[in-house]
Order: structure tokens, then sequence, then C-alpha cells
């Protein structure tokens, strides 16, 4: 991987739905290429899945993390996985972390046993529940805004022609709306990357234990590939960027725990995970199913 792959990779990374052209015109190559460039990085599993999802509030759930010291093969039982019911995704890191998100639909469920027995020993006391996003409101989509929303997650980089064939609209509006479904937060992203598959890149990844000392302000790093992420139970940020060699990203790393009120520091390295896209289908048309009812003939 060269500095050029290693710009397209982190673009795509912070923004997923990017078209090949806008991130060529950063990188200085046509959309062509920036598309051969992907591809290859798509083939070598490298960028293993573009996780879209709609925002869990619009579909009358809430999002819960749980975290688990991974069992001691640290692989991914999909088959089992698929039958905990509101699983929505599995982040996985090496040396030994999963973390799993579930969508739920009442207060007070408890954690999954079934998550334990397939992910290893829960780190934390109880799941961290994510605040609810305010821009998000569900009765304010439209039924194009739905078949606009399961388009985008059935195919998360297929052109705007093949979207709107889907979503039963012109091409134009489904840009459009996908457009609006992005600034208001509906539509999410979570990429599963294994960057074991790539030899030489120059990457840290690091969770950072901290306590009340702790100065938010030191985490602004250069070439952070996505915003950080917070976790309460322990207390304590993931970090995820690149540096020019490993020489340097190891210093970064360093850096970091050498931080007043870092009282650890994991490397954490990503390592795929488990994102059931028919899921999350079938969610979309049970709730725009339910919305939007079907007329019965000579109703």
């Amino acid at each position: 991987m060269d500095r050029t792959d290693l710009g397209i990779f982190s673009h795509l990374v912070t923004d997923a739905l990017s078209s090949d052209e806008a991130i060529g015109r950063i990188v200085g190559l046509t959309g062509k290429a920036v598309r051969a460039r992907r591809q290859r990085l798509e083939a070598a599993g490298v960028l293993a899945e573009y996780g879209i999802h709609p925002a869990p509030e619009l579909l009358g759930r809430r999002a819960v993390t749980s975290r688990f010291a991974a069992n001691r093969d640290g692989g991914l039982d999909r088959t089992r996985l698929a039958g905990v019911e509101d699983l929505a995704y599995v982040l996985s890191f090496r040396p030994a972390l999963h973390v799993a998100v579930r969508f739920v639909e009442s207060r007070g469920r408890r954690e999954d046993p079934r998550l334990a027995r397939l992910l290893g020993t829960p780190i934390g006391d109880a799941p961290e529940e994510h605040p609810a996003t305010a821009s998000v409101d569900p009765d304010a989509l439209s039924r194009a805004d739905w078949r606009v929303l399961e388009a985008v997650v059935g195919d998360p980089r297929g052109t705007y022609r093949a979207k709107a064939q889907v979503a039963q609209v012109s091409a134009r509006t489904a840009r459009l709306h996908q457009a609006e479904l992005e600034r208001t937060g509906a539509l999410r992203c979570v990429m599963l990357l294994n960057l074991e598959r790539e030899a030489g890149l120059a990457t840290y990844g690091v969770w950072l234990k901290v306590d009340d000392r702790f100065d938010e302000r030191n985490l602004e790093l250069p070439r952070l590939w996505d915003r950080p992420h917070w976790t309460q139970s322990p207390r304590g940020v993931y970090l995820l960027g690149s540096a020019d060699n490993y020489y340097a990203a190891r210093e970064m790393e360093l850096r970091l725990r050498s931080l007043p009120g870092v009282t650890g520091a994991d490397p954490m390295i990503p390592a795929g995970g488990y994102f059931p896209r028919e899921r999350f289908l079938r969610w979309i048309q049970e709730e725009r199913g339910r919305r939007f009812p079907q007329r019965t003939r000579g109703a």
C-alpha cells in the first residue's frame, strides 16, 4: 500500500459513501483509477464491509454496546451470531477484543447470554446505552425516503442509477434523498476493516483507559481516520489513525501512553467483524410497511 492507497483508504473510512470521482479529486487521480485501487483493497479483505445502516431511532430501537475479551481463537461464528435477534453488528480487534452493538426495542433488557458464549468474557458491569440522535425524526421520512434508505443499505456503493431502480425513483431523486438522509444522521456507517490483510500499512489503533485527570483536547491528533470513540465502563477512548511508517506509528502510541490521566493503553488493530445486512433490510421493510401500509384493491 502506497501513500495514494492510504489516502483513498483513510477517506473511505471517514466517508464510506463518497464517490470514486470525489475521492479522486482529493488524491489527484481519476475516478476510474480510484475505483481500481479501492476494488483491490476490497478483494484483499482490507475493506471487508461497508456497513451502512439506519439510525436505531428510525426503527423504534435504541443502540447498546457491550465489549468482550475475545475467546482463545478470537474467531466469529456468524451462523450462531445470526440467532441473536437484535444484534446489529460486531467489530473485532486484535489481539483480543470484540465490540457488539445491539438495536433493542425496550428498556431494561439484559445482555443476551449467548453473546458471552460466542464472543468471550464481558468487559464492564453493563451494556453502554447510546444517546438518541435529536436530528433523526422517523415521522419526517416520506415513502420515498424509506425506499432510498433501503436501496443505500442494500448496495452502499452502488450507482445512483442502481439505487433509483430499487427505490422506484429517478436517479436525481435518489441522490437528493440520500444526501438529506446523510445530513440528518439517518444513515450511519460502521466500516469492517481487517488491517492484518495488508502488509506494510503504517497504522496505530489504541484503546486508552483514562481517569478524571485526562484532557480531551490532547486528542487533537493528525491523520485520525475517525472520530474518537468513548467508552464509559471502564472509561476510555479508542483511536485509529495512520503515520508515514511504523516507527512514526509507534512514536504516536508512546505519546498517547504518556498523556496525563492515561492509566492504560492497549494496542487494538481492526480485524473484521460481523454485519447482518439482510437483518437491517428486513427491519427497514417492516418499519416502512407499518408506516405506509399497502392499500388493498377497491379500498
